[in-house]
């Protein structure tokens, strides 16, 4: 009878007992943390650079390199540097300087072009870099900075001016530092989410490679002897930014006339340096990202509908035919080659003069 009782009880007594394992699985797993898509795509330690996957968001961009900085990171910080970290003020738009460099010839169409559509927005904190006196535009109440270098293509013109942008950015209070060439159309929302989306207090270099791979440089030594260096660098006509942390350690290659020389030393233009002086003097890996863009790329891949999102725009002649990105709007391809104009009255619809 006992045995029989015991027979009829034995399924009942393992089912509950495994109910109440279950149970207790389920409560312990509940209990712990989840880690964030970011941390479980964490890029394996000694990867050759730090990416931004493109998405529709530029904050979905930017979470990306953010965390697995900060999350790397702060395992060695100090408590009082992670502290200080997080009572950071949130970034705003006036704490970036931008630098616009261009040239006398261009000032009445290439930058009258960005004056008339984004800078009217970043009026405050945008720099225009040039080389020659434009008594109109400073009567006009726009920062400009007359450098007193060459007005041509080289790479000593364009490193002077480069330097320039640098000792001005580090004379200013800025937290951010972003570079620009008169051809770029820059999305200052997409650019606050995308730096706003870093740790603020990180060494940040971030832009977007003309090259699918690190260039090669020959780095002069003493007695004529030569080194041959690779590194990946952003390139000047998509734009780049740097964190003032990160450019406060660029300074002994590249305050006042060191960037010009660092310049020499490897023989490239100002793009290449900064990227010579991140990657291989500071050990810091530059961080690629797509919403960047340079007229020496194929800018009819870049939807209409991701623009909201991308960082900056560009156009230009592309294999003798002109390159511009394909956007439906009020303007006319003959009123508006670069298409800047439309792009810019899809973002701001309520600008006087859009349609």
């Amino acid at each position: 009878m006992h045995k029989r009782w015991i027979r009829r009880r034995l399924p009942v007594l393992i089912f509950t007992f495994f109910i109440i394992l279950y149970v207790d699985f389920q409560l312990r797993t509940s209990s712990l943390p989840k880690l964030s898509v970011a941390q479980q795509h964490q890029p394996a330690p000694g990867a050759p650079h730090r990416s931004i996957q493109e998405s529709p968001s530029p904050v979905k961009d930017a979470q990306s390199p953010a965390t697995n900085s900060t999350s790397s990171r702060k395992d060695r910080q100090p408590a009082s540097e992670r502290a200080h970290d997080t009572t950071q003020p949130k970034l705003k738009l006036e704490d970036i300087f931008i630098a616009v460099k261009t040239t006398g010839r261009f000032h009445k169409t290439r930058l009258a072009l960005l004056l008339e559509t984004w800078i009217s927005r970043t009026k405050a904190h945008t720099f225009v870099f040039t080389d020659a006196e434009d008594e109109e535009l400073r009567s006009e109440g726009h920062n400009m900075v007359v450098t007193g270098c060459q007005s041509d293509h080289s790479q000593q013109a364009l490193s002077c001016k480069m330097s320039a942008e640098y000792d001005g950015f580090m004379a200013s209070d800025k937290r951010w530092f972003c570079h620009v060439d008169d051809d770029n159309y820059v999305n200052p929302d997409a650019l606050l989410s995308l730096l706003s989306a870093f740790p603020q207090e990180g060494d940040i270099y971030v832009g977007k490679p003309s090259l699918d791979r690190p260039i090669t440089a020959h780095e002069l030594l003493e007695g004529n002897a030569t080194r041959e260096v690779r590194f990946w660098f952003a390139t000047g006509g998509a734009g780049f930014c740097l964190s003032r942390r990160l450019a406060e350690k660029m300074a002994p290659w590249a305050s006042g006339s060191r960037f010009e020389q660092t310049s020499a030393r490897i023989r490239l233009p100002d793009d290449c340096t900064v990227g010579f002086i991140v990657e291989k003097r500071l050990g810091v890996s530059m961080v690629h990202c797509p919403l960047f863009h340079s007229h020496l790329e194929n800018l009819l891949l870049v939807s209409q509908r991701s623009i909201p999102s991308q960082v900056t725009l560009s156009y230009g002649m592309f294999e003798n035919k002109m390159n511009s990105i394909e956007v439906k709007g009020s303007f006319s391809k003959e009123d508006d080659p670069s298409r800047f104009k439309t792009v810019h009255c899809i973002l701001y619809p309520f600008t006087s003069w859009c349609p």
